[in-house]
């Protein structure tokens, strides 16, 4: 899907105090999960959506973070995570001070970080020549980073935007962050929900398939 196109809002996919999920349990490790609509999005009927996990997996334990989280404890032993909804922060990427907001995500004091958001960031275009938006992804990956020891992993987005992945890849260059890339996934119909949902927006988010191939690079290149 073109990016352009995109018309799930970025705005209020989730509720400012549900912005963040913390699920402690008892593991030695810690994972965070910053992300937007691809990552978690409440119930919004206007736009054919019932569900709240990873637009448009069909079910909560076959969006990314679960499948991720699944692999992760075949690999670490039981694990905590975190999910962290920062659409708003795409829509208000140069306002750094918005950060505060998920404090208590940056609490969480994770030991892997995972940064798989920046589709939305288009929808703040306007902004663009005048906030370059390396500088403040740079911030926001930093702003999380409370554990010193934290491992940084990114990906680029899954519909690809040229100016977008390229501040992405820098910075990860630049801070030496693990890079993962998705943008063949969307590219190909197959991992997504077409046919799935009355909305496009919806529908061209990914599906089962490409939810577990986003799990599974993410987790590969851990």
């Amino acid at each position: 899907m073109d990016i352009e196109k995109n018309d799930v809002p970025a705005s209020k996919q989730v509720q400012e105090k549900n912005y963040i999920e913390v699920f402690n349990r008892g593991g030695t490790v810690n994972v965070l999960f910053i992300g937007n609509s691809i990552t978690r999005h409440e119930p919004k009927p206007e736009i054919g959506w019932e569900h709240d996990w990873g637009m448009a997996a069909s079910e909560k334990q076959k969006d990314y973070v679960h499948v991720a989280v699944k692999l992760l404890d075949e690999k670490f032993g039981k694990i905590n995570y975190c999910i962290a909804n920062c659409g708003e922060w795409e829509l208000h990427y140069y306002d750094d001070g918005i950060l505060q907001r998920w404090k208590k995500a940056r609490d969480f004091r994770a030991d892997i970080l995972v940064i798989r958001i920046g589709e939305n960031i288009y929808g703040a275009r306007e902004q663009f020549d005048a906030n370059p938006i390396a500088p403040h992804y740079a911030k926001m990956v930093e702003f999380f980073s409370a554990n010193p020891n934290v491992k940084v992993v990114v990906t680029d987005l899954f519909w690809t935007s040229e100016r977008i992945d390229g501040a992405i890849c820098k910075v990860a260059e630049e801070k030496g962050y693990t890079l993962v890339r998705l943008n063949d996934l969307g590219e190909k119909d197959e991992n997504k929900a077409l046919g799935k949902f009355w909305h496009g927006g919806v529908a061209a988010h990914p599906n089962d398939e490409g939810m577990r191939q986003i799990a599974e690079r993410i987790v590969q290149a851990l």
